[in-house]
């Protein structure tokens, strides 16, 4: 869309009585620098991390994990999964820091990470009331 046609645009909401009298020009400014305040890292990052949620299998996994540590074998025949696909899910996870593990000899087992859990449990809250 062209800026001149989300300038008009604007200038239409605003005449609609749906936001504030306002010049388009400093609409468009006032929006762009509230973009400028997020870096592009973090964007990579919640992009990352969304991406990681966004797969029924891991949501499946932390709702498991939801309730305590797990051995990824134990995840994977709650889950049915293959070995690979199972390591699959558990390190995209860990990745982005939803999950930790830790190794016992030849067993690893997964938790949810203690800052996510406070936020999953937010996230059910809300998801049950939509």
């Amino acid at each position: 869309m062209s800026v001149t046609l989300a300038k008009e645009r604007l200038k239409r909401l605003a005449d609609s009585g749906l936001r504030a009298p306002c010049r388009p020009a400093e609409r468009v400014s006032e929006l762009r620098k509230r973009l400028e305040q997020v870096d592009d890292r973090t964007i990579a990052r919640l992009e990352q991390l969304f991406f990681s949620l966004a797969d029924r299998t891991r949501l499946r996994i932390v709702e498991l994990l939801t309730n305590g540590e797990l051995c990824a074998c134990e995840v994977m025949a709650a889950l049915t999964l293959t070995q690979p696909t199972t390591s699959h899910h558990l390190g995209i996870l860990e990745r982005v820091g939803l999950i930790t593990s830790r190794r016992e000899g030849k067993w690893v087992f997964y938790r949810i990470s203690s800052n996510v859990a406070a936020l999953l449990k937010k996230w059910y809250e809300l998801a049950e009331r939509s």
